[in-house]
């Protein structure tokens, strides 16, 4: 992704600036000196920290995020009887709509019209049809009842169809072989001050719903089955429509088994109890899925844990979110969004299952990626996997009465909104009108400035030390100018990183050493419109087979870091445009970048001197360039590169190792674990690329070769 870095802390309107005048005015003087750890803007320059992408703080420093969550306190387990649908029809109590009314056999229940009311803990059998009525539950928060549906429908038109008000747990089985259906109105008769129920089947306690039967939910006023407890799905055939969320359970949702179809205008499935670490989480153990919704497919308050289940989820905005940490062991899914295929803030680590994000802006975005395991195929365009600072979300931010995280509205460290002239779009403010930013001089004060307005406190200390002096030539309120004919000055883009300052230190706005993309094991494929593999932090490949593709245009590569990139291990290819392309800083095992020019579909292939190949890949983009490593490759040794060969026995993503290849256009390269090989803007003077080095990460220092840079031969 292209990133910006604004030099100046002073752009804002008239009336905040004489407000702001000093912290505007420490944050432009630490810009220039260096001193800073980023860019900085005008809010952030108040804020005390680093502006996110798109020039909006950030404000991590102010959420625990380890406060949030406490994954070893959570209940994944299902009890024996969720997973129980079994019931004896003989001593049940029968329940038999009929229009308007119900006649009833057995103890436990009775009718008011067309209402029916459950007050006992026991097992209902329900058959029938209710036109314009509702089924109530309302025994003590000790019984645990069971309503069989057995081929019910239940209709109301101004409120729930199906309404748990107390129970200890409510179990609702669908019989074997029947289907049933739940709908309610547009509109709800609620009383004053009240805003539940809001589902056609919704629950004040804990609900499972099993069985092997059907049944269809019509959520027509807000959600389709909503639990204000626990949410639990361990069988039958779900149809859910909804105006709003398809499958809500507060404290959580889990589902072992059945087969659900959500269609919703909100999200899929969701558990939102964001108060409690222990809740707000949802599990997927096993059952099949297709979702289609107009906001997240699957959003959890705090973890989303995928162990089994198969099936396809296309969501509008995110297919799978939580707003803490994510993780997955097992089962198959393939989704589709308009936004992130898998988005947690703070983790997602894979250990197994299969993930095709078939169509994204960003196809996994957390602050920790780590893949252990696995098979992740992505589609983007724009970052493949993106490991950017985590950020508290609008709806959790405001839920939690803290500081503001990202989207429309932000706040500072002080929870005080942004005031007028401030811009949440991601675009820098407008100065004042007629104020030159490079002009050095402070803007007028506004006539009705009221110096009460000013916050109160010392002014922030200026750092210890001596005043950095200023470069040669430079004047006080004026960016230092690039050398003339220097790298970079043709475009204006910073050299050593995205928008930084140069390899080594904080080289972007939102760079951060605890974001980190860390490749252990499994099989990662990237199709990416922006980079293949960015992060704001650290790049780590230990093991795996890792094939990317970034951008065809000069703007985006296939990997893409801030602070370092190691590899350790692993079958890696990342080919892309070499306008802006990176390779690894270091590695205990040999790489190259190779200068190698490819159509869309052509396939790479990277081998040994014999011409065994070690790992190839058919890049879904046009390529100039490839970032290539693999077990077999010794330091100093000469490995070769192959475009447009037939490899024997490649996959569908066109790997193979341990194969041979034959055809194609053939480059050799001179493999090592030191960066040695830069790739500039091949044809177009040679701007920026290749190998950073002196990134720094915990302390240690890791220096690069970025001041050797030959050009490679092209392959044509």
């Amino acid at each position: 992704m292209m990133k910006t870095n604004m030099m100046n802390g002073t752009v804002e309107r008239r009336r905040r600036w004489a407000r702001g005048a000093l912290a505007s005015a420490l944050a432009a003087t630490l810009a220039l000196s260096g001193c800073a750890g980023g860019t900085y803007d005008d809010n952030a320059a108040e804020n005390g920290g680093p502006t996110g992408e798109g020039g909006a703080a950030a404000n991590t420093e102010t959420v625990d995020w380890d406060a949030l969550i406490d994954i070893a306190g959570m209940d994944f387990d299902y009890s024996d009887r969720d997973k129980d649908a079994s019931y004896d029809a003989a001593s049940a109590t029968k329940i038999v709509l009929s229009g308007a009314g119900a006649t009833i056999e057995g103890d436990g229940a009775s009718a008011d019209g067309s209402t029916v009311t459950i007050t006992a803990a026991g097992t209902y059998v329900v058959s029938g049809e209710l036109t314009d009525g509702a089924l109530v539950v309302n025994a003590t928060d000790q019984d645990k009842v069971q309503v069989v549906l057995d081929g019910a429908t239940i209709r109301h038109g101004d409120g729930a169809a199906f309404e748990v008000q107390q129970a200890d747990k409510v179990f609702v089985t669908l019989a074997e072989g029947s289907q049933s259906t739940l709908a309610d109105g547009a509109t709800y008769t609620l009383a004053d001050g009240e805003d539940e129920p809001n589902a056609a089947l919704f629950s004040k306690d804990d609900l499972t719903i099993n069985g092997s039967g059907a049944l269809t939910v019509e959520g027509n006023y807000r959600h389709g089955v909503n639990s204000k407890d626990d949410l639990v799905i361990a069988g039958g055939t779900l149809t859910v429509t909804a105006k709003e969320d398809g499958l809500r359970g507060k404290d959580c949702v889990k589902i072992a088994d059945g087969s659900l179809t959500v269609t919703a205008g909100g999200d899929g499935v969701k558990s939102n109890n964001d108060e409690d670490p222990t809740r707000g989480f949802v599990s997927i153990d096993g059952g099949t899925f297709a979702m289609d919704v107009q906001d997240d497919g699957v959003q959890a308050a705090t973890y989303l844990r995928i162990t089994g289940g198969e099936g396809t989820v296309k969501a509008a905005d995110h297919a799978l979110r939580s707003e803490v940490e994510a993780a997955m062991t097992g089962g198959s899914f393939t989704v589709e969004a308009g936004g992130k295929g898998m988005n947690p803030e703070t983790r997602f680590t894979m250990d197994g299952g299969t993930l095709n994000v078939t169509g994204s802006d960003e196809g996994i975005e957390a602050e920790k990626v780590i893949v252990n395991d696995g098979e992740l195929n992505i589609v983007a365009t724009d970052d493949g996997i993106n490991a950017a600072v985590a950020e508290r979300s609008d709806e959790s931010a405001e839920a939690a009465g803290g500081a503001a995280g990202s989207g429309d509205v932000a706040a500072d460290q002080g929870g005080q909104q942004l005031e007028d002239g401030q811009r949440t779009d991601g675009q820098a403010p407008e100065p004042p009108e007629g104020f030159d930013p490079q002009s050095g001089e402070r803007p007028e004060i506004p006539e009705d400035f009221d110096p009460s307005q000013l916050p109160e406190g010392d002014a922030p200390a200026m750092p210890e030390g001596e005043r950095p002096e200023m470069p040669e030539g430079a004047e006080e309120g004026q960016a230092p100018q690039r050398p003339e004919g220097g790298p970079g000055a043709e475009d204006g883009m910073p050299q050593g990183g995205r928008g930084g300052m140069g390899a080594g230190g904080p080289v972007a706005a939102n760079a951060s050493e605890e974001c980190l993309i860390q490749i252990n094991g499994g099989k990662v494929t990237v199709d990416a419109g922006g980079d293949g593999l960015d992060s704001n932090g650290y790049v780590e490949v230990n093991g795996g087979v890792v094939l990317a593709s970034g951008s065809t245009g000069g703007g985006d590569s296939a990997l893409d870091y801030e602070y370092g990139a190691t590899i350790t291990g692993g079958a890696v290819i990342l080919a892309g445009a070499t306008g802006m392309a990176e390779t690894f800083t270091e590695g205990a095992q040999p790489f190259a970048m190779v200068a190698a020019e490819g159509s869309a579909g052509t396939n790479l292939a990277v081998t040994d001197e014999a011409g065994t190949v070690l790992v190839s890949y058919t890049v879904p983009k046009a390529f100039q360039c490839a970032v290539v490593s693999a077990p077999g490759l010794t330091e100093g040794a000469t490995g070769k590169v192959v475009v447009g060969g037939a490899v024997a026995g490649a996959d569908s993503a066109g790997y193979a190792t341990d194969a041979m290849v034959e055809g194609g256009t053939t480059v050799d390269f001179t493999a090592s674990t030191t960066p040695s090989n830069e790739v500039g803007r091949m044809g177009d003077g040679g701007r920026r690329g290749g190998p950073r080095g002196d990134a720094v990460r915990g302390g240690q220092t890791r220096q690069g070769a970025a001041a050797q840079s030959p050009q490679p031969e092209v392959v044509a």
